[in-house]
């Protein structure tokens, strides 16, 4: 308990990461720097979650991005490893080729051609090749293909790499902006005095407390509505037990982080950010999803919200930056934020962009 009490202060600490630029009040010269008020210090600090968050999020999608992108430069690496054999052996048959010309009395015009290092000015005048046997003309052929597949592979790759660095600057620009904000919630949480973090104290022991309450709740209902559920046949509406029982098993997973801390960037075992928190609840049913909102919206099924069954990931915003799991009775679980943790709260607590089924 007592290294649970820890978390939750550092995550609280963590929720004024970005709240200082906008409350700290200017003294006139010679004047005590006023002190925020509670209320101006938790305006600031929600919005500045918000936008830690937006953050956050391009940052878990560019690293999602990036991953893909390294296995497909790793994939036309592999290709132009392919295309150069290709090539060198071609040009070592041609080599062969040239040398019993050379025997023979000297390289013709058409070799003279193949070894020249433009392959399309090659294929143009292909009508050379009129000169030579058949088996000559299709090792030339077989020259100037391998040519053009390794440049194309060339630029494939460096197309691949360019687009990786940006995604890297993407990343990076992310990062930065989080632990700014981190940085300047700290600074803002500083300014505060000791009646002040006392209050603050106790209102994150009574919300823990709430939140405890309302998930014990949350799991009964939820045990309830399965359980009805089931004898009527299973099925239908917000509030029914999804068959197979993947959805149920989500939905356990994720009640049961309620009241862990919300940490940019985790996914567990006890902090979690928003799509930290659904990648590890539908790994624990061994389906994977990307650690990133805007991804994992596109990893199944669109739902409408008449048809939400409990498992069901809810997004929000627009651009997409926030998941949480359906769990029915027009409920959600999620990873909200830094003050607040894992929590459960109304389906339309946020604005709502839709719903998917990853299975």
């Amino acid at each position: 308990m007592a290294t649970h009490r820890r978390t939750f202060r550092r995550s609280l600490v963590t929720a004024f990461v970005a709240a200082v630029g906008a409350v700290v009040l200017v003294p006139q010269v010679g004047e005590a720097a006023p002190r925020p008020t509670l209320d101006q210090v938790k305006a600031e600090v929600a919005a500045l979650q918000a936008q830690a968050e937006v953050s956050q999020e391009k940052l878990n999608e560019a690293q999602f991005a990036m991953a893909a992108g390294q296995r497909t430069l790793a994939q036309i690496n592999a290709r132009v490893a392919r295309s150069q054999a290709a090539v060198d052996a071609a040009q070592r048959q041609v080599g062969q080729l040239a040398s019993a010309a050379y025997r023979s009395g000297g390289i013709d015009q058409t070799l003279q051609l193949l070894m020249a290092d433009n392959p399309t000015q090659f294929l143009d005048q292909a009508s050379t090749l009129d000169g030579v046997s058949r088996h000559q003309g299709d090792v030339m052929r077989q020259v100037a293909v391998a040519k053009q597949r390794l440049g194309q592979d060339k630029l494939a790759a460096s197309q691949e790499l360019a687009q990786l660095t940006t995604l890297r600057n993407t990343a990076a620009a992310a990062y930065a902006d989080v632990q700014s904000r981190e940085r300047a919630a700290q600074a803002l949480y500083d300014q505060l005095s000791a009646a002040q973090r006392a209050e603050l104290a106790r209102e994150a022991a009574a919300q823990r407390a709430r939140e405890a309450a309302a998930a014990r709740a949350e799991r009964a209902s939820y045990v309830a509505r399965s359980s009805r559920s089931q004898v009527r046949g299973g099925g239908g509406g917000t509030g029914g037990h999804y068959n197979g029982s993947i959805g149920s098993r989500v939905v356990a997973f994720a009640l049961a982080q309620v009241g862990d801390s919300y940490v940019y960037g985790a996914s567990g075992p006890s902090s979690w950010d928003c799509s930290g928190l659904t990648m590890r609840a539908y790994a624990s049913v061994g389906i994977s999803l990307p650690h990133s909102a805007a991804a994992q919206f596109g990893s199944g099924r669109h739902i409408s919200p008449s048809s939400l069954q409990p498992g069901d990931l809810v997004f929000y915003y627009s651009p997409i930056h926030h998941v949480g799991i359906y769990i029915g009775g027009g409920r959600i679980v999620h990873a909200a934020n830094p003050s607040v943790g894992v929590e459960t709260t109304s389906l339309y607590s946020m604005p709502f962009s839709g719903a998917v089924r990853p299975y």
